[in-house]
């Protein structure tokens, strides 16, 4: 168990890890975007529940831009039944200009098979102008283990997804297919350690190849801290890192976003 001085120590050692790369724009570069559920979704829920996370920065005058990101989960666990919905929006305009308008859909399903073992089943809509991505539909199945219970657990996961997306073809400039229809392995690893009362680690990687050629790859890790304010509000602070090792040009295939925000849930 973690004592109250060390958990200190670690909140003033995130607070100046913000301090210092927050001036690290993610605008500087961007991969194609995995969408991480995993962070967005609370732990321990029963019935019906549902959650608010959100960020929102403004400037006017030298500088003129607004950057907001929402997202909204809702769901209902029954013993062995989990069903959710989630909702997201990521916005960025720039002197009255859109840079960036990224939206998503995702509906997640699980059913546990044991106490450790569930399947899980999704279906994904998501766009991304900043990514030239028009629209991306995903669907899949897999399963999931739990190795490691209790106040640290470790889960590990495997499926197949087939993924159809199509790019914008005016702002392709050099021989990147405009549209894609592949089938990937849907990989992932999610890790959460319970700190203390009001502290939670939790840590994700997607890792995501394409059948027909395992050098197609795409992958998403993230480590949150979760602080808790009250019994349903969060602060979080969030470092992800995404790659794409064939982004059509124009899209790096490394993009590191450091960030934090608030989170609400009702269970």
């Amino acid at each position: 168990m973690t004592t109250p001085s060390i958990s200190r120590r670690l909140s003033a050692l995130v607070f100046m890890l913000v301090a210092l790369l927050g001036p690290m724009s993610p605008e500087d570069s961007a991969a194609q975007t995995i969408l991480n559920v995993e962070r967005l979704q609370p732990g321990d829920v029963t019935g019906w529940h549902w959650g608010l996370q959100g960020e929102l920065s403004l400037s006017r005058g030298n500088s003129d831009y607004v950057d907001a990101l929402a997202g909204v989960a809702t769901g209902h666990r029954w013993s062995d039944h989990w069903l959710r919905l989630f909702l997201g929006l990521d916005y960025r305009s720039e002197t009255g200009a859109a840079v960036q308008n990224d939206r998503y859909v995702h509906v997640r399903y699980n059913r546990w098979l044991a106490p450790r073992w569930q399947t899980f089943h999704f279906i994904q809509i998501q766009a991304s102008r900043r990514n030239l991505l028009q629209r991306r539909t995903l669907f899949g199945s897999g399963l999931r283990h739990r190795l490691v219970d209790g106040r640290t657990t470790f889960d590990l996961g495997t499926g197949v997804m087939h993924e159809r997306e199509n790019l914008d073809q005016g702002r392709i400039v050099d021989g990147h297919s405009a549209r894609a229809r592949v089938w990937r392995m849907a990989n992932l690893i999610v890790g959460t350690q319970r700190l203390s009362e009001s502290l939670r680690l939790v840590g994700v990687s997607y890792i995501q190849p394409a059948f027909s050629d395992f050098g197609d790859l795409r992958t998403l890790t993230d480590l949150s801290l979760q602080i808790a304010l009250t019994t349903q509000v969060d602060l979080t602070i969030h470092g992800e890192w995404r790659h794409d090792s064939r982004p059509p040009s124009g899209v790096d295939r490394d993009d590191f976003l450091l960030s934090t925000g608030f989170a609400f849930t009702l269970r």
